[in-house]
């Protein structure tokens, strides 16, 4: 899935009622692998689309979501700061 700040507003590809969305309805956990690779997007339209599927409001319709990756390879953001501070 192709994403940048102007299309922020994902389309899930998976159609209600294929073998995909039951095997997700149907599952106890979701590990997510190298999570902070990850666009923000993508995170917030499989919240979505979890908590469509499951008819819950809960953060991913109630299930449990494991973030995997090495969180020490994300840079840390300071808010106002300049580039010398940052790096």
């Amino acid at each position: 899935v192709q994403v940048n700040k102007n299309n922020e507003m994902l389309q899930w590809p998976i159609q209600p009622g294929t073998p995909c969305m039951e095997l997700i309805r149907n599952a106890s956990l979701i590990i997510w692998d190298e999570a902070p690779m990850a666009n923000y997007a993508i995170l917030v339209c499989v919240n979505k689309v979890c908590c469509l599927l499951m008819d819950h409001n809960a953060p991913f319709g109630g299930k449990v979501v494991v973030l995997l990756g090495n969180f020490c390879q994300t840079c840390p953001v300071i808010h106002g700061s300049s580039r010398t501070q940052i790096v």
